[in-house]
């Protein structure tokens, strides 16, 4: 029997496909041009997914096919170092019109440098591929003619398909089960950033696993960091009942199940009333670390054949689970050194702002008022943050200027002037040094810098001020206008604005000046307040601003 005869009607492409992959091998198809037409089974498979995705054997295939076209009898082709392509020409009325194909990867792919662009394209961790190839028991390259010519003429030989299905069952079966979890926990681990939002990693964790397991919608039900707040219900899918109900039945699973417990499904003791209110198949896991329960998980309306959780159902939804867990613990630790990174930067600005009682609290309100331009400008919340670090560290440098200097009443001297224009740059020599404060340092360098280019310490103008700078300057400018300072009084909130607006194109960015006026000067006015408040106290009592903190 030829192979033409046997791969006319779809089930026998199929069986064909099968049997190939039972063996170590992929079927492809292409035209006569070279555009292939890859094939997909019900199930994905990383075998497949490796050769089909990858950009590297495409062009290979064209390649292979320019070749095969002019030759009666088309021999293998290696499209990648260690991935051979081994033809059979299709024809209709004598003439070629394609060709169907088999893809034989080879001891030699496991190591080729190939693999990292063809993993990636396959969203598929590299290590992981590489020992998955091991595991296949792929021949050798000197094998590939062998094999080329079993998949053209003996196929169908059972002695074949068994010679290698006896040693590759067990290994094949067992991939093929975890293929699903690797996949989803490689793409799980990829969006795991403790500087993202944790609510955005769980709704994109549910979404990955919602398109991985057979269930209409699945939800995550957190508990908040701290003492306040209430926990929060994200679900994707879209459930065929009222979020409460999900929540309510999520908030008493928690307080019926342990950190140590392991996934329940419908009919499991003390749970399963519980979960035959959220559908077919409902199944739940703790979200747990440690002993310590985060919050629960939980798929509902399983959907197809199987109306029963399988264990890889279960699995997968554990190991999601887990990684939701881990997320948070971590996300957690960030936000306590965060806010000791913070609480350092804003005792230490404290310190400074300290030595001249006219300036208490302003590298905070400067701080806020950056934060809130930098939200208004549009940017990220992760530069946003970034912004707000740079406001409250940007007069660190007068650290280094005489207090004599900076609280003389009345009008400074030309040489004392000149040792206040220095403490932008003794700012920047005191942080350069510190890892990972690169884009804080133009902050604190350049935010005396003018629109018109008469600012210092370097008289940059217009867009060659970095951004950081043009925000604080702002910033800066209105705090100092709204405060009493040795040598005048404080401005009135509307008039500091006005001056900001006629400095507009001169001093200012023009078009950050809008957004300025355009903010919310509650929170401003709420610091300023609690600041007077301090600074009364220390007046009264003889004492600095650092002393009364202490």
């Amino acid at each position: 029997m030829s192979i033409l005869s046997t791969i006319r009607t779809r089930a026998q492409v199929t069986t064909l496909e099968q049997r190939l992959r039972e063996i170590g091998l992929v079927l492809m198809q292409c035209d006569r041009d070279g555009s292939c037409t890859p094939r997909r089974s019900a199930r994905r498979d990383w075998l497949a997914d490796l050769v089909h995705r990858s950009p590297l054997v495409t062009r290979g295939l064209q390649s292979a096919v320019e070749r095969w076209n002019a030759e009666d009898q088309p021999l293998p082709f290696e499209a990648v170092p260690g991935l051979w392509l081994a033809p059979i020409p299709l024809q209709e009325r004598r003439e070629r019109t394609g060709y169907v194909i088999a893809a034989i990867p080879t001891r030699e792919l496991a190591a080729a440098e190939q693999l990292s662009a063809m993993c990636q394209a396959a969203r598929l961790d590299v290590p992981m591929a590489r020992r998955m190839l091991e595991g296949l028991n792929p021949p050798a390259a000197s094998e590939v003619t062998r094999l080329a010519a079993m998949f053209r003429f003996n196929w169908h030989d059972q002695q074949v398909i068994d010679s290698h299905s006896s040693t590759l069952e067990g290994v094949g079966r067992e991939l093929g089960e975890s293929y699903e979890e690797i996949n989803l926990l490689y793409t799980i681990i990829q969006g795991m950033t403790v500087v993202e939002r944790p609510d955005r990693f769980i709704a994109f964790a549910c979404e990955e696993l919602l398109h991985t397991l057979p269930y209409r919608w699945i939800a995550a039900w957190v508990h908040p960091r701290g003492s306040s707040g209430s926990p929060e219900l994200i679900v994707a899918g879209t459930p065929g009942r009222a979020s409460s109900v999900i929540e309510t039945a999520a908030a008493t699973l928690a307080d019926v199940l342990d950190a140590g417990s392991s996934c329940v499904v419908d009919g499991h003791p003390g749970a399963g009333a519980i979960l035959s209110d959220l559908g077919a198949a409902a199944m739940a896991h703790p979200i747990s670390r440690d002993g310590r329960v985060h919050g629960m998980l939980v798929a509902g309306d399983k959907e197809g054949t199987d109306s029963a959780a399988s264990s890889v159902d279960m699995k997968l939804l554990g190991a999601a689970a887990s990684h939701m867990a881990i997320f948070l613990e971590n996300a957690g630790l960030y936000e306590d050194l965060n806010a000791m990174f913070l609480g350092t930067l804003e005792a230490l600005t404290a310190s400074i702002d300290a030595k001249d009682r006219y300036t208490c609290g302003h590298s905070r309100r400067v701080a806020l008022l950056t934060r809130q331009l930098a939200h208004a400008a549009g940017l990220d919340e992760a530069t946003v943050a970034r912004m707000h670090i740079a406001g409250l560290v940007h007069d660190v440098g007068k650290i280094g200027v005489s207090e004599q200097v900076l609280c003389k009443p009345g009008d400074l001297t030309e040489e004392e002037y000149a040792l206040i224009r220095e403490h932008p740059l003794i700012g920047y020599r005191i942080l350069r040094d510190i890892p990972r404060f690169e884009d804080i340092l133009d902050g604190v360098l350049h935010h005396h810098e003018r629109w018109d280019g008469s600012g210092y310490p370097e008289g940059l103008a217009g867009d060659d001020i970095p951004l950081v700078a043009r925000l604080i300057a702002l910033a800066d400018a209105f705090d100092a206008m709204c405060s009493t300072r040795t040598y005048r009084s404080a401005m009135g909130c509307e008039a500091v604005l006005e001056e900001l607006a006629r400095g507009a194109g001169q001093q200012f960015d023009p078009e950050l000046v809008p957004l300025f006026l355009g903010l919310d000067f509650t929170a401003y006015h709420r610091m300023v307040d609690g600041h007077q408040v301090v600074d009364d106290r220390d007046i009264a009592t003889g004492c600095t601003t650092e002393d009364s903190k202490s």
